[in-house]
C-alpha cells in the first residue's frame, strides 16, 4: 500500500520533471557561455572516461553515499547503530528507523558538487582560473552522482524500493534538475545573479509549456 500511494504521488512529479527538462535550456542558455558550456562538457566527458574505460570510484563515491544518509539521519535525530564502509559490501547505516528524505538523501543532494560549489566561493578571487576550474571538477563531480545514482535504480537498492522506483525516480530527478543552475553559480561569469534570472526564465517557461499542455488536453476533450 506504501509503494502504490507513493507511486500515486509521483505521477504528477513526473509531469513537472518533464516540463523541467522539456523547458530546460532556457535557464541553460541564459547561465554558461559558450567556454564556460565546454568547460562543463569537459569535466562530464573525462568522468565517462573514468566510469567506464579506466576505474570506478567505488569507494570514493559510497563515503558520500552514506555519509548523506548519516547526516539526514542526524538532521531528523535519528539513532545510529552502525557506519560502515568498505570495498568487499560496500557501505550500510543502520538507524533504529528511516524515512523518504533520509533513504533518498544520496540521490537528491550531489555532496561532492556542493562541497567543491562552497570551497570555489570562498577562492573564486584567489585565482582568475577558479571559476573554470571549478566548472570541470563540479561537471565531473555531477556526472559521477547521476551515473551511479542511474545503477542504483538499475539495480534496485533498498533505499529506492522501499517508497517506490517510481516515486523515487521522479522525487530524485526533480531535486537534481533544480540543483543544476545552483552548482554553475560559483564558476560562471554571470555569477549568483545569473543564477536567479536563470530560475525566474525557467518559471516562466514551465508556466508556458503548462499552459500550451492544458490548452492541448482541452482541445483534445472537445474535438
Amino acid at each position: 500500500m506504501r509503494v502504490f500511494l507513493f507511486s500515486l504521488v509521483g505521477i504528477p512529479l513526473l509531469i513537472v520533471d518533464g516540463v523541467l527538462l522539456y523547458t530546460f535550456p532556457v535557464p541553460a542558455g541564459q547561465l554558461a557561455t559558450r567556454e564556460e558550456g565546454w568547460i562543463v562538457l569537459g569535466g562530464a566527458l573525462a568522468y565517462l572516461l573514468v566510469h567506464f574505460f579506466l576505474r570506478k570510484p567505488e569507494r570514493f563515491y559510497l563515503w558520500g553515499h552514506e555519509f548523506s544518509h548519516l547526516v539526514l539521519a542526524k538532521i531528523f535525530f535519528r539513532k545510529i547503530h552502525q557506519f560502515h564502509i568498505s570495498s568487499r559490501d560496500g557501505g550500510k547505516v543502520v538507524l533504529d528507523r528511516t524515512n523518504v528524505m533520509i533513504d533518498l538523501a544520496p540521490y537528491i543532494f550531489p555532496l561532492y558538487c556542493v562541497g567543491t560549489g562552497v570551497a570555489a566561493s570562498l577562492f573564486r578571487r584567489t585565482s582568475p582560473w577558479v571559476p573554470d576550474i571549478y566548472l570541470a571538477t563540479a561537471s565531473f563531480l555531477f556526472t559521477m552522482h547521476l551515473l551511479f545514482s542511474a545503477e542504483g535504480f538499475l539495480v534496485g537498492q533498498p533505499d529506492l524500493r522501499r517508497s517506490g522506483r517510481l516515486f523515487s525516480a521522479a522525487v530524485v530527478l526533480l531535486f537534481l534538475l533544480l540543483w543544476i543552475p545552483c552548482l554553475m553559480g560559483p564558476g560562471i561569469i554571470a555569477g549568483w545573479t545569473g543564477v536567479a534570472q536563470a530560475y525566474r526564465a525557467w518559471v516562466t517557461a514551465g508556466k508556458d509549456a503548462v499552459r500550451w499542455l492544458l490548452d492541448f488536453v482541452h482541445f483534445l476533450l472537445i474535438s
